[in-house]
């Protein structure tokens, strides 16, 4: 196995029951946690997802709440709609603004693992966007947002 997987399946494997965060009062790290992740989450991140969870929480729920009754509903056979007091809005004529040359460019990378190479392969590959394909988002989301990271401080490490 090459070296980089060999790393990636360690971190991966790493089971660690002591914190390696320095997290601010009221917050409490319940998923899967290893010393490369606290790189990434660090206490003034931690603060900062809090303060939003704390100042949105009710908006959120609401909005689950609002998801559930709608789910329930289109189950029951209703059809989506728009909500009625918007159709001015609807009704209006629309005119868009030109494509701005930073989004008319649409390339594409699709990339496999998140690697080191991987991630420098879709860099470098013209698209203006790339996608990893995983199908263990929590740890990708963990090993990408390290890689590049590192890649953007010119690290060796990953």
């Amino acid at each position: 196995m090459p070296p980089l997987q060999e790393e990636r399946k360690a971190m991966e494997q790493a089971a660690v029951t002591e914190s390696y965060y320095d997290v601010p009062d009221g917050v409490d790290i319940l998923g899967r946690y290893d010393e490369g992740f606290a790189k990434i989450l660090t206490k003034d991140a931690l603060k900062f997802v809090a303060d939003l969870q704390r100042e949105f929480r009710s908006d959120i729920k609401y909005a689950l709440e609002r998801r559930k009754e709608a789910k329930k509903s289109y189950n029951e056979g209703a059809l989506p709609g728009f909500d009625p007091a918007t159709t001015h809005i609807r009704e209006e004529e629309w005119v868009c603004a030109p494509v701005p040359p930073a989004a008319a460019d649409r390339k594409v990378e699709i990339t496999g693992p998140v690697d080191r190479k991987m991630v420098i392969n879709a860099l470098n590959s013209g698209a203006k966007v790339f996608m990893v394909s995983t199908s263990k988002l929590y740890t990708t989301m963990k090993l990408l947002t390290i890689t590049l990271k590192n890649l953007c401080t010119l690290s060796s490490e990953v």
